[in-house]
């Protein structure tokens, strides 16, 4: 079986999408959530790189951006609703 070699700049940038993606993960456990305008202007700024993303048909970034977006609207909601 052939296995990819991951250069040492896709582990890099593998582990930076981790970090800062998951960086929300921790409160939506825990339910000590941000001020409102962290998640808000973090997922404002994800939608301008998304659009970035899709224009220049970036998959990788794309899938980031997604993800972002998906957990920082996902607090913004709990935050708002209180859950």
């Amino acid at each position: 079986m052939i296995q990819p070699k991951i250069s040492t700049e896709n582990f890099i940038a593998v582990l930076g999408i981790c970090l800062i993606q998951g960086a929300l993960i921790p409160s939506h456990f825990t339910g000590e959530f941000p001020p409102l305008s962290l998640p808000s202007l973090v997922f404002l700024g994800l939608c301008c790189y998304m659009y970035k993303a899709i224009v220049d048909g970036d998959w990788v970034y794309m899938l980031s951006n997604g993800i972002g977006i998906s957990l920082n609207g996902l607090m913004i909601a709990r935050i708002i609703i209180g859950a």
